[in-house]
Formats: structure tokens, sequence, C-alpha cells
């Protein structure tokens, strides 16, 4: 009979809550979101990244949906957007929330 033994992952981002921004390293922070398909029962997850450039600007590659709190600290972060320089969205499912980001 197999048994199945249970493996934390090392990676900080994937044991965090959702909707909070993370610091991963120097100049670089993430955020895990939900995702939801199939009549929203499933969540496949997304992610929302700010790199820090060499200017003290951000650069964000794609967007999420927005909590109050998670608003909250990307407006501190980024001087409520005027640091933002550019954002990007690498794929179709990740633009879906760029009006709710503005």
């Amino acid at each position: 009979m197999p048994s199945f033994v249970s493996c934390q992952s090392l990676n900080p981002i994937q044991n965090s809550d959702k909707n909070e921004l993370h610091q991963i390293g120097s100049g670089f922070w993430n955020v895990r979101g939900r995702f939801k398909i199939l009549a929203k029962l499933v969540d496949i997850e997304t992610h929302m990244s700010f790199i820090q450039l060499h200017n003290g600007k951000f650069l964000v590659i794609d967007t999420i949906e927005l909590n109050d709190k998670l608003r909250q600290e990307i407006n501190h972060l980024t001087d409520n957007g005027d640091k933002i320089e550019a954002v990007i969205g690498t794929h179709p499912f990740h633009t879906l929330s760029f009006p709710a980001f503005y």
C-alpha cells in the first residue's frame, strides 16, 4: 500500500496568504492572488510582481484583483502610483485586472 508524505514547499510565497505584498529580494516584490475558473470552483491562482528599476521607479508585471489592504501596500511602495514606470501583462489572463489596477 503506497504511503503519502506531506511535503512543505521551500517557496515562501506558495505557503503565504493571498493578496499580500512580499519582498522576495532586493528590488523585487511579489503578490499571489486567486484566479477562479470553471464556474469559480477551481482556483488556479495568479500573481503580480514589482521590480524596482535603477531610477527608483517600478515596473509592474501582470495585475491581479486588489483588496483594500493590498492597494494600500502598493500605494505605499509606489508613492500612490507616482513611481510606476510601466505595467505589462505577460498573457491575456493577466490583463483582465488592468482596469481595476488603474
